[in-house]
């Protein structure tokens, strides 16, 4: 790869050899003498190397400053713009990986919500910390009935995964009528066993014990 500038004496070279190398290489336009390297780097990776490719092929640093900088300082001045280069672009991969890592964590986070819909509807709702929408819904006329599977539902995080999983595959009416269904057995158990509330809402002390 070869990046330069018309009427430039200056170009950048990047080959393989044993790793990625980079030449800023002098060459008079119009001459047929041989271009003479000024800078050479050897880098480790191909990101390293490709940061400073990606920083002249785009103009973020003009290839001709980099040549008269370099004739009149040395190499030294260059390496330390590559280092910074490098270093910045390793900063950007590590803040990109942090950010595709909380996506992917926040995708597997589910929240239940009891909310108020249109119309004086009454909402329960899974919803993916990723998303600003709900993955899942489920509508009631009164707000007794929504918090009565609420205070069942709200004990199950463990496994609002899988119930995303379910209406996936099923629907919402199935994973619904699942989880109404569970509901019921719960009621019955604790109802049993002396420790239900009693009235509309027979878990609204349950603890998911």
């Amino acid at each position: 790869m070869i990046i330069d500038t018309p009427d430039s004496a200056f170009r950048l070279c990047g080959r393989t050899q044993g790793g990625r190398v980079l030449e800023l290489q002098v060459q008079p336009p119009g001459s047929n003498a041989a271009p003479v390297a000024i800078w050479s780097r050897r880098f480790t990776d191909d990101a390293g190397c490709d940061a400073l490719l990606t920083a002249v092929s785009e103009r973020e640093i003009d290839i001709v400053f980099l040549g008269r900088l370099t004739m009149m300082f040395g190499g030294r001045a260059l390496d330390e713009i590559a280092d910074a280069l490098v270093a910045a672009a390793a900063a950007r991969r590590e803040k990109e990986r942090e950010t595709e890592a909380r996506r992917a964590r926040d995708h597997l986070t589910v929240n239940l919500y009891a909310r108020e819909g249109k119309h004086g509807r009454h909402l329960l709702e899974l919803q993916r910390r990723s998303s600003s929408d709900a993955d899942w819904s489920v509508r009631y006329d009164r707000a007794v009935e929504r918090d009565r599977l609420c205070d069942w539902l709200r004990w199950q995080k463990d496994r609002f995964l899988q119930f995303l999983d379910h209406a996936a595959e099923h629907g919402d009416e199935s994973l619904a009528r699942m989880l109404i269904n569970e509901m019921f057995v719960t009621e019955r158990r604790v109802k049993k066993e002396g420790r239900g509330a009693g009235g509309m809402r027979p878990l609204r002390m349950w603890r998911g014990d």
